[in-house]
């Protein structure tokens, strides 16, 4: 299976009209049967292309009001990425938005397949202080799904600095790790590296890292789009599959996945844990 981690980078965000048909390019070009989007896709498309009033002064405000303020253009968005998905025959994880369900708003995404069906829901399980007092709720379920003949997990935002999240889907099966990420432009690539690079090492799964580029409600985004592997079956043992840069539209790559099995068998690395230790997940 070839994936591919998108940035929003180079995307025409005028209108929703551009906005498709260049993604759709970009798409094409990766070749990409696994497209993931970064998170706050929506939002960044909204800020462009609708006319929300009144517009966030400050990415905060977007987090606390988006939800009820914008539930039809949220409907509206997941359409046109359902649609995508099926037109281009891809698994498709269109970024995330702010969604809610009773009195409780949530930091959520999914994934769409080939035919434009959702095939998986999951909720932000771990919020940043800024989240928090936006009044988020975080979700209390980490999820696993079919992708194909493999497992996959999604993990959002804050969740990839949190090992519980990638250790709890390992220890269930997950082959394939969607991370939906957005980190504000500066000296980021440590702090990315210690997210689903980290997690990849510690447990010997796939990940596909999409992270936006632009600017959103008065904050900066950009860190780099990558693919992920274990460091032993990556080109120069560095854990990367694939890696662009902030700025970079995409990156793809992949998977061999009889060399991660060949691997997990040589080092069973989940079956030296202290399985007591990890009862509760």
């Amino acid at each position: 299976m070839r994936l591919a981690a998108f940035t929003l980078s180079g995307i025409d965000l005028s209108s929703t009209e551009t906005y498709r048909k260049s993604l759709t390019a970009q798409i094409k070009t990766s070749g990409a049967e696994l497209v993931v989007l970064p998170a706050y896709s929506f939002a960044l498309l909204a800020q462009h292309t609708e006319a929300v009033k009144p517009p966030p002064e400050a990415f905060s405000d977007m987090l606390a009001g988006s939800s009820a303020q914008l539930a039809t253009l949220i409907n509206n968005y997941l359409d046109l990425h359902a649609k995508l998905a099926r037109e281009l025959s891809i698994f498709l994880v269109p970024g995330t938005y702010i969604e809610s369900s009773g009195k409780y708003h949530y930091h959520g995404t999914c994934c769409f397949d080939k035919q434009g069906n959702v095939i998986a829901v999951q909720q932000q399980t771990h919020l940043t202080r800024e989240e928090r007092e936006a009044g988020l709720a975080r979700g209390s379920e980490l999820n696993l799904f079919d992708l194909e003949c493999m497992k996959a997990g999604l993990i959002i935002g804050n969740d990839a600095r949190h090992p519980e999240a990638g250790r709890n889907l390992a220890l269930r099966g997950a082959d394939i790790i969607i991370h939906c990420g957005a980190l504000e432009t500066g000296y980021n690539c440590w702090p990315q590296v210690a997210g689903i690079w980290a997690q990849v090492q510690q447990n010997q799964f796939w990940a596909v890292e999409a992270q936006l580029c632009g600017s959103l409600a008065g904050s900066s985004f950009g860190a780099a789009p990558a693919v992920h592997g274990p460091c032993e079956i990556t080109p120069g043992k560095s854990g990367f599959l694939a890696r662009g840069y902030p700025h970079s539209s995409f990156a793809a790559a992949d998977l061999d996945e009889p060399a991660r099995k060949t691997l997990k068998q040589q080092y069973p690395l989940l079956e030296l844990l202290n399985p007591e230790a990890y009862g509760d997940l």
